[in-house]
């Protein structure tokens, strides 16, 4: 990865820029700061500000793990796309299919709740309708809450799609999209030649993991294993990215 700011990662930026991209973001660790409680995160003014700006001049696509309702609360402005539950959520042409997952998140949330290994482990279980998110943030053992949740997990039929997050696991239903997958939907929806996309954890590897020409990607927080273009070194860097993309 190269960092954002450097010689090398700003003539990146530029070059993408010069295309007129769709321009994509994660919420929570990327545009928003993680915190114990995911329903009391919110997005910066500065940041607020600077993507309605953007978002007059380019498409902007937010792609998050979150319910789209939940997502929406959050901005100040209208995103062109808002993409939820990690792609299975929000994109019209699988609106159909989408369907078959909220049956199986149902019995999943069942199941876990009567899974005793969770009991007195500081788990809440999220409920997203077409994905279940377990978090631990607030866990007096983190550890131990994690290994619950595996070992819980590991039971559910059918199996799930195990995506970890920052002290949470997400959980997919087999063959749900991931946000590699939303992006490429995203892609061929605008016919846009080009994308760039930011995002801080795992969930976001699907993205940056796509190795396409036409898509520039950044990791907040550098990571030896991740597969991003650039990389920033905190969230507090957003906001000066997006200051810069916006003076382009």
């Amino acid at each position: 990865m190269i960092y954002a700011f450097s010689r090398d990662g700003i003539a990146c930026i530029a070059a993408i820029m010069t295309t007129r991209p769709l321009l994509a973001f994660d919420i929570d660790g990327t545009l928003a700061p993680i915190v114990d409680d995911p329903g009391g995160a919110r997005l910066p003014a500065d940041i607020q500000q600077c993507l309605a700006t953007l978002a007059r001049r380019y498409d902007v696509a937010i792609v998050t793990g979150r319910a789209v309702e939940d997502a929406r609360r959050m901005f100040a402005f209208e995103p062109r796309y808002l993409v939820g539950n990690h792609g299975a959520e929000g994109i019209p042409r699988w609106a159909e299919r989408s369907q078959a997952y909220v049956r199986t998140v149902h019995g999943w949330r069942e199941a876990l709740e009567t899974c005793e290994a969770l009991d007195a482990t500081g788990v809440t279980i999220e409920d997203k309708r077409y994905s279940l998110s377990l978090h631990y943030r607030r866990a007096p053992d983190r550890g131990a809450a994690h290994r619950a949740i595996r070992a819980c997990v590991e039971r559910l039929e059918p199996a799930a799609t195990i995506i970890d997050g920052k002290a949470v696991v997400n959980l997919l239903p087999p063959g749900a999209p991931d946000k590699g997958d939303a992006v490429r939907a995203l892609i061929d929806e605008t016919q846009r030649p080009t994308a760039f996309y930011v995002g801080d954890d795992d969930t976001d590897e699907a993205v940056f993991g796509l190795h396409l020409p036409s898509v520039v990607t950044v990791r907040v927080e550098p990571s030896d294993d991740s597969q991003a273009t650039l990389f920033l070194r905190d969230q507090r860097e957003v906001l000066t990215l997006l200051q810069h993309i916006a003076r382009l």
